[in-house]
C-alpha cells in the first residue's frame, strides 16, 4: 500500500513536472507573441500616422490645383497688366508735357 502510494505520488509528481514545462514553454511562446503583437502595433500607429499625413497632401493638392489660374487666366491677367503699363506710360507722358 505504502509503494502504491509512493508510484501514484511519483506519478503526480511527473506530471506536475510535465505541467510546469509546458507552462513555461506557452509563457514563451505567449510572451513572444506579446512581443510580436506590440511590435505590430507600432507599425500600425506609424502607417496611420502616415496615412494622415498623405491625406493631408492630397488635400493640400486638390485645394491647390483648385486656386491654381488656368492658362486662359493667366493669358487674361498679362493682357490686363500690359494694358496697364500701357496707361501708366501714357499718363507719365501727359504728365511730362
Amino acid at each position: 500500500m505504502v509503494l502504491d502510494l509512493q508510484d501514484t505520488l511519483d506519478r503526480i509528481v511527473g506530471k506536475a513536472r510535465v505541467l510546469a514545462e509546458r507552462y513555461q514553454a506557452l509563457l514563451k511562446v505567449k510572451q513572444e507573441l506579446d512581443q510580436k503583437v506590440a511590435e505590430l502595433e507600432r507599425q500600425l500607429a506609424q502607417r496611420d500616422k502616415e496615412l494622415q499625413q498623405l491625406r493631408q497632401e492630397a488635400e493640400y493638392l486638390r485645394t491647390a490645383a483648385v486656386l491654381a489660374p488656368s492658362r486662359d487666366q493667366i493669358e487674361a491677367t498679362r493682357a490686363a497688366i500690359s494694358n496697364l503699363v500701357r496707361e501708366i506710360d501714357r499718363c507719365i507722358t501727359d504728365l511730362s508735357d
